[in-house]
C-alpha cells in the first residue's frame, strides 16, 4: 500500500483489470481488458510472473506454508536437522534436494521413473550423499498432515503398491509455468513459454518488455524480480526518449 500511495502521488493511474488481448498498431499498442474496455499505449511492461507447476494431490493447497514448497532455496532453512522430501527428477529437483542435503538431517527424492533426467554431474554429486535416499518408479499421492505436514503416501507406478513415507517438510520440483497470458504466440519465447527478454527488459518486439519471472532467466526470485523492473524502466524511459 505504501509502495502504491507513493506512485500514486506521481500521478500514477491504477486500473483493475484482467488482459485479455494485446494488439500492435503504428508506434503504438492496444490492451483489451475484461469488460472491453481498451487502452491505447506506447509501451507494454509484462510482469506477470510464474506459477510452479502443482501435483494436484489432497494436502498440498491446505498444507502449502506449512511444510509445502517450492523452492528450497527460499524454505530450506526452516526444515535444518529435519527430514524432508523432493519431488522430481530433473535438474532442479536434483538441486535442490543438495542443497537440502547441507541442512536437513535426511532428503528423500521421490521420482516417478527409473533414472534421473538430471545433467550426469549433478546425479554424481547427488549419488555420493550419505543423507540421500531415493525411492524410484514411485508418485506423491497425498500429503498428510493436519496443521503441518506429518508424512506423503506414496505409490509404485508399477506395482501400485502404496506406502507411507513419514517427513516434515516436501518441495515439489516438478518446474513452473510462466504467466504469459498467451502472449507468447505474438512475442518470441522459448520452448517453455518464458518471454525472451535480456537484463534490459528487451523483448523482440520494440515497446514491449518483460521483467521479472515471466522472461527467460536462469534464477527466479522476488530480489531478481525487483531487479528486472528497475532495468525494464530504465529502457523504457530510453526508449520513450
Amino acid at each position: 500500500n505504501r509502495l502504491r500511495e507513493h506512485c500514486e502521488g506521481y500521478g500514477v493511474h491504477f486500473q483493475d483489470g484482467e488482459v485479455t488481448g494485446l494488439s500492435q498498431a503504428e508506434n503504438s499498442f492496444a490492451l483489451t481488458l475484461s469488460g472491453g474496455a481498451v487502452m491505447q499505449t506506447k509501451t507494454v511492461l509484462i510482469a506477470t510472473g510464474a506459477n510452479p507447476k502443482r501435483l494436484g494431490v489432497p494436502g498440498e493447497e491446505k498444507l502449502l506454508g506449512a511444510g509445502v514448497s517450492y523452492c528450497a532455496t527460499c524454505d530450506g532453512a526452516f526444515f535444518k536437522n529435519r527430514d524432508v522430501v523432493v519431488n522430481g527428477g530433473g535438474n532442479t529437483a536434483v538441486e535442490d534436494a543438495i542443497y537440502l542435503a547441507r541442512i536437513c538431517k535426511s532428503v528423500t527424492l521421490v521420482h516417478r521413473r527409473d533414472t534421473l533426467r538430471a545433467d550426469k554431474r549433478l546425479c554424481t554429486a547427488l549419488h555420493a550423499l550419505p543423507n540421500v535416499q531415493i525411492v524410484w518408479d514411485s508418485v506423491i499421492t497425498e500429503i498428510q498432515g493436519e496443521w503441518e505436514v506429518s508424512g506423503v503416501k506414496l505409490q509404485n507406478v508399477k506395482t501400485k503398491e502404496e506406502s507411507v513415507l513419514p517427513t516434515d517438510g516436501v518441495f515439489i520440483a516438478v518446474g513452473t509455468k510462466p504467466n504469459n497470458l498467451g502472449f507468447d504466440t505474438m512475442i518470441p519465447s522459448d520452448a517453455n513459454g518464458y518471454l525472451i527478454a535480456g537484463e534490459d527488459g528487451r523483448t523482440k518486439i520494440p515497446g514491449i518488455f518483460a521483467a521479472g519471472d515471466v522472461r527467460t532467466k536462469a534464477l527466479r526470485q522476488v530480489v531478481t524480480a525487483v531487479s528486472d523492473g528497475a532495468n525494464a524502466v530504465a529502457s523504457i524511459v530510453d526508449y520513450l526518449m
